[in-house]
């Protein structure tokens, strides 16, 4: 059962499988993410107005369904702001974006999901890293790398909300691979991490803590040994595909359509930075592209 849990403050959180933010401030509430749908939103409102507050501004990390899933419900129902970093905005005014990056292509109907396709709501105000949300002292602070335009928020109190920048080693051990928008970003945001000060971090999917080193440290080492494990894949000349299935292979990855598109995408944010550095060079002698160690 959803309740509200009183973290320091005038902050509060709904706690569940993606954590909600809830910064009040003289009876009204600004929310950071709303959940993975419209039903969360639904029982997030409710838990909201049951303390007599009312919602004035949603604030998302970033564009992924399962933060921005309860948006449309609660600005239909309370005409509340949202607001969310200029990269983000688009995807959670036109949330088929996502599905069609993932693809490359006017994605298939059977990967626009409420999984991976929320339904969109109006972006009022871009709020840029670095930028706090005007009269509340929400500052966005630059998480990218699990999406190119994430962001965390601090709130006064000193707690911070940090997005999918890092994820419980629970979940990491789920999935074996991570979604991964950007590696190289999201390894900079590991290290700006290790070296903010807060009372309270809150990822969006683990548990509420003082010390974010430890999660940071969990979450380095599975991007840094996904990209050992890749190269030593690629010691013979490889294409994409190969490469996935390989890696699907090692993590017992179960494929669908969904899971290719993520995995790929993953997959293909991993390998970028071993193709910018040289040490993946790529062919086309074959007439598609096939990547190896040089």
């Amino acid at each position: 059962m959803l309740e509200l849990t009183n973290l320091k403050g005038n902050t509060w959180a709904v706690l569940s499988p993606v954590n909600v933010g809830v910064y009040v401030k003289d009876g009204e509430v600004s929310l950071i993410d709303t959940g993975a749908s419209a039903d969360s939103g639904r029982r997030v409102l409710k838990l909201v107005r049951e303390k007599g507050w009312n919602v004035k501004w949603i604030v998302n990390t970033h564009c992924h369904a399962d933060h921005i899933g309860g948006n449309h419900f609660i600005q239909k129902r309370t005409e509340c702001g949202v607001a969310a970093s200029p990269l983000e905005a688009a995807c959670i005014e036109h949330t088929q974006f996502e599905t069609n990056w993932l693809w490359s292509a006017a994605s298939p109907k059977v990967i626009r999901t409420d999984f991976m396709e929320a339904e969109p709501s109006q972006v009022t105000k871009q709020l840029a890293p670095g930028e706090e949300l005007e009269g509340w002292g929400l500052k966005a602070v630059d998480l990218a790398g699990h999406s190119h335009g994430q962001i965390g928020l601090t709130t006064p109190d000193g707690v911070f909300f940090t997005g999918d920048a890092v994820i419980a080693e629970r979940v990491l051990s789920k999935y074996g691979v991570p979604f991964v928008a950007d590696s190289a970003k999201m390894l900079e945001t590991f290290d700006r991490l290790e070296t903010m000060s807060a009372d309270l971090f809150v990822p969006s999917h683990g548990d509420v803590c003082t010390d974010i080193k430890p999660l940071v440290d969990v979450n380095r080492n599975c991007v840094l040994k996904l990209r050992a494990e890749l190269l030593e894949i690629c010691k013979e000349p490889l294409t994409r595909d190969e490469i996935l299935a390989a890696l699907a292979q090692s993590h017992g990855i179960r494929m669908d359509l969904a899971q290719y598109v993520l995995t790929v995408s993953a997959v293909s944010a991993l390998l970028t930075p071993l193709i910018d550095s040289g040490e993946l060079t790529a062919d086309f002698s074959s007439g598609t592209l096939r990547l190896a160690r040089a």
